[in-house]
């Protein structure tokens, strides 16, 4: 009796393992019924163990792409003027401001030599005078950080290029023409302070606002397609994990006749 027990219990735990863990292993298929060798009882909260060839780590999932108004109110960034101060060496000697910098420099070098009728009046206005919203938009769109003092800081350098270009002579006539508030013209040298004090006080914050609009544009764009910087992982693997390589042809001296 005691014998018959044995096997019965053998041949139950067969019978639970292999409705849990699948097909039973060739070990305990070429065991005899005098097997009495207590085996593994898997328990409620446990798991089968994975098998040899199977891989135990899953790719990562990417995040979902969130919605337009998510996006939006997160691309929002409190001002920290103290930390953006501390910051302001390396804020200086970044590319995103030498790069406005050189672009509202030639806008008001170019002007004298090819006149305002020009390519170089269509990039004086964009990039310079009394409001380089151009530079400014690239600034605030490349900058590390501080987006609005990088906007500051180009709308500044071109007020200072165009005081050096008004101070060295006629300026190619981009100032002919322009009169006051009573319609009536102005000379060239009172259209030149004119302009250089509404660049200084109106210009440059208004550069500051549209450099910030610039950095909210990166992140809205950022967050609206987190994956579109990711790397897109190969979905074909080898059991063991590895991606296998691609198949390369044999040249066509190499084959056999």
């Amino acid at each position: 009796m005691a014998r018959a027990k044995r096997t019965d219990r053998a041949e139950a735990r067969r019978r639970h393992r292999a409705t849990v863990a699948g097909p039973l292993p060739e070990s305990d298929l070429e065991t005899t019924d005098d097997d009495d060798t207590p085996g593994p009882s898997p328990s409620k909260g446990t798991t089968a163990a994975p098998r040899s060839g199977a891989t135990t780590s899953a790719p990562t999932a990417r995040p979902p792409r969130p919605g337009v108004m998510t996006a939006f109110r997160s691309s929002f960034r409190p001002v920290d003027l103290r930390g953006d101060l501390r910051a302001l060496p390396q804020i200086v000697t970044h590319w995103s401001l030498f790069v406005p910098i050189i672009l509202a420099g030639l806008a008001v070098a170019l002007v004298p030599f090819l006149g305002p009728a020009s390519i170089a009046g269509i990039a004086f206005g964009y990039f310079s005078g009394a409001a380089p919203f151009g530079t400014a938009f690239i600034a605030g769109l490349f900058a590390p950080r501080a987006s609005y003092l990088v906007g500051m800081l180009a709308a500044l350098a071109s007020v200072g290029f165009m005081a050096l270009a008004f101070a060295v002579g006629p300026f190619g006539g981009v100032l002919q023409g322009v009169t006051d508030a009573t319609g009536a013209p102005i000379s060239e040298s009172a259209a030149k302070g004119i302009l250089l004090n509404e660049a200084l006080f109106t210009g440059v914050p208004l550069a500051g606002l549209v450099a910030a609009a610039g950095a909210w544009y990166r992140r809205f764009l950022n967050r609206a397609n987190p994956n579109r910087a990711r790397p897109s992982a190969p979905t074909s693997r080898r059991p063991d994990g590895k991606v296998p390589k691609k198949p390369q042809q044999r040249p066509m001296l190499a084959r056999r006749r």
